[in-house]
Formats: C-alpha cells, structure tokens, sequence
C-alpha cells in the first residue's frame, strides 16, 4: 500500500509523511512517541503502566541484533512504530508483533500499513510467523493479525495469534 492509500490522509499531508527502517540513532524521536502514548496505550502495547523512566529503560534495552523497526514521520515527528522481535540470535524464524500509532493519527489504517511493511522487511530476513499478543478491545490488532491469516485464541485475559508469514 503508497502512502496516499491510507484512508482519510490528504495529498498535502501525505507529502509530509516518510517511511524509515529505525535503527539505535532514532531512540530519542522513539521515546518521544512513547512518550506520547496515553496511559491506555501503554497498557495495551506493554500490557502494563509505562513511566517516563521505563519507558527511557525500554528504548535503552531495545535489541537491535533481534529485531527489525519501521517509523512513520510526520515532518521530524515519529507518529508510528510497527516492530517485529524474536529471541534466538540470528534465527528469526518466529517474531513477535508490536505496533503503536499517535492517537491523533488512529482509525486511517496506519498501524495496518506499518505491519505490512516491517512484515516485507522481516520476511526479507527470516521470519517465517509472527505472533502477538493483546487485551480485549484493541480490535486493530485484531483486524490486523485477521488479515494475515493469523489463528487467534483467547488466552487467559488477552488474546494472542499467530499468522504463517511464508
């Protein structure tokens, strides 16, 4: 999907908008996001309340050896991350699934556009399913990991899926 398909975005505002594969030297624009994130946000992407200073040991403890990251700017502004995570070094065959969007910027499909990408950009490196995990309501998350195909089972008190990338 181009930038200019996302619903509801202007041609003026498309033209401030720039996809970048993140990397260590955008950790301060990535705490700024999370940053921003209000205090449902933070429990829905981290399943608990995020300080200032967690979210500072967050982005610090961010391995970038196991994971692949694209940000969505608005100008300098990072308005969405959407990451994909795995445990073994060097062997990404699975990935856990994040992504995050600037409330100011939800319901344009966004957050489903950034998972497409960093899923290219994964595929591209190994990763063969992803999974991911999410509290009741946050029906994005849901709808995306549908649109991969994903099995989706309640699990406790949130949901979980996992979507055959290959």
């Amino acid at each position: 999907m181009l930038l200019d398909q996302i619903s509801g975005v202007a041609p003026s505002w498309v033209d401030r908008l720039t996809l970048e594969t993140l990397a260590a030297s955008e950790a301060p624009a990535i705490r700024r996001h999370l940053g921003r994130l209000e205090e449902f946000d933070h429990y829905s992407r981290f399943f608990s309340a995020m300080s200032d200073e967690n979210i500072d040991r967050y982005v610090e403890r961010l391995d970038w050896g196991r994971m692949i990251a694209v940000g969505l700017y608005q100008d300098d502004d990072l308005i969405g991350i959407a990451e994909l995570g795995w445990e073994k070094d060097g062997y990404p065959d699975i990935a856990e699934m994040a992504v995050t969007v600037d409330s100011a910027y939800r319901h344009r499909g966004i957050a489903g556009w950034l998972v497409k990408e960093v899923v290219e950009r994964g595929r591209k490196a190994g990763v063969r399913r992803m999974e991911a995990c999410w509290i009741s309501g946050n029906d994005s998350i849901a709808k995306i990991m549908r649109g991969f195909g994903a099995q989706v089972w309640l699990n406790g008190s949130h949901w979980s899926g996992i979507a055959e990338l290959d």
